[in-house]
């Protein structure tokens, strides 16, 4: 992690809670008190979800590549964020006892204030919204949620019956949704949104039962799916649905959730061959850059982690478009702080919402809509776009 010699020392370390599998310390053992540096009083605090924390993370303190993140400017008060995962992996923790078979959920915590109780993590976009909408504390704990998901009218509403006005949306890259299989599968080279959903609902159960593949493999196929409040699941049923004749499939008995964006979920199968699951193009770019290394090696560390997945993108048997669903990276904060007048640097003049992300006066200034905080994005896997949504639902 990259730090600052400032007026107060801050550094921000990331201490990775024990994976599936691996030993798992009884609470209040060896552990320190805080497993996450603890934002002062007028630092900008983000959470969000899995998919684009990487986005945020690596535009608070820089990447692997050399590029400098906002910390690095020298700013008194520093752009914090809190990953939906507890490990740097992007792993979720589990619990004393935890097996592949049977896991069980840690619930990690983050002290989000210095000088305030411990809070569940936040894990996902939807709990995003919703921490984001229950946050109503003066001063508040979060300032902006990082998230894949717009929010509902009915957020937008909740935010207005809240004094905010409405929740600011900036659109700061995408990505997509695709089906990632073993580098050795049993799958064609691609599968269409309407082979998926016979596959997800249990119509076709063995490889070659697809259209055009009877002279494919005789497995069965192993359906996976990451947990129904990620964003992931959320964008894929929406095209299951939609497919569906825009009504909600009922998913077979054989489909199994695993760990969103997580390729342990395919290479660990119990025949890896004959996995899929849906899974964001930006996470696996990061895992082919080298980001992610071997958890196993202690410091200085272990070499960088392949994958062992890659995305279906020929063509179906059905002869249709192999499955790939545009997902977009947003950052959202209260339009009240858009407008306040508090500068976020002593002496300045733009207030932390125009130094970060939105300045109608000036549009291109805020430091993700300039060139090193869109670097930053790209290294994280996912396409920069920026665009200034302002008061936007899903729907």
């Amino acid at each position: 992690m990259k730090g600052n010699a400032l007026v107060r020392t801050k550094t921000k370390a990331k201490i990775g809670l024990a994976a599936l599998g691996a030993s798992v310390l009884a609470l209040g053992a060896t552990l320190p008190a805080y497993a996450d540096y603890q934002p002062s009083a007028s630092d900008i605090v983000g959470v969000g979800g899995d998919t684009p924390q990487f986005d945020l993370q690596f535009g608070a303190d820089g990447d692997t590549l050399g590029d400098l993140g906002f910390n690095s400017t020298g700013a008194f008060n520093r752009l914090v964020t809190f990953d939906a995962t507890a490990d740097g992996n992007a792993r979720q923790a589990y619990a004393q006892g935890s097996t592949e078979t049977a896991p069980v959920p840690l619930n990690p915590t983050d002290v989000l204030r210095a000088g305030t109780s411990p809070v569940q993590r936040i894990s996902s976009s939807g709990a995003a919204l919703t921490a984001l909408l229950a946050d109503t504390s003066t001063p508040e704990k979060i300032n902006f949620i990082f998230t894949a998901s717009l929010p509902t009218a009915a957020q937008q509403s909740q935010a207005a019956t809240n004094g905010w006005g409405y929740l600011h949306v900036v659109e700061i890259g995408t990505d997509s949704v695709q089906i990632a299989a073993d580098t050795t599968t049993n799958a064609p080279t691609g599968l269409s949104i309407n082979e998926l959903l016979s596959i997800y609902t249990g119509q076709v159960t063995k490889w070659n039962q697809l259209p055009g593949n009877s002279s494919g493999s005789s497995d069965t196929i192993i359906p996976l799916i990451p947990p129904s409040s990620s964003s992931i699941y959320k964008t894929f049923i929406a095209d299951l649905t939609t497919a569906n004749g825009n009504t909600k499939p009922t998913l077979a008995a054989s489909v199994q959730t695993v760990e969103q964006n997580d390729p342990t979920a395919v290479t660990g199968a119990t025949t890896p061959a004959d996995a899929i699951v849906p899974f964001s193009s930006a996470r696996l770019n990061l895992y082919k850059s080298g980001y992610f290394h071997n958890p196993s090696t202690a410091f200085p560390g272990g070499s960088a982690l392949s994958p062992g997945i890659s995305l279906l993108s020929g063509t179906p048997g059905d002869g249709n478009s192999a499955y790939a669903s545009p997902v977009d990276h947003y950052v959202i904060f209260r339009q009240s702080d858009a407008t306040s007048s508090a500068p976020m640097e002593p002496g300045g003049s733009r207030n932390w919402v125009q130094t970060l992300f939105s300045n109608q006066s000036a549009p291109s200034s805020p430091f993700f809509a300039k060139g090193t905080g869109q670097a930053l994005i790209a290294a994280a896997g996912t396409t920069p776009v920026y665009n200034d949504l302002g008061d936007r639902s899903s729907g």
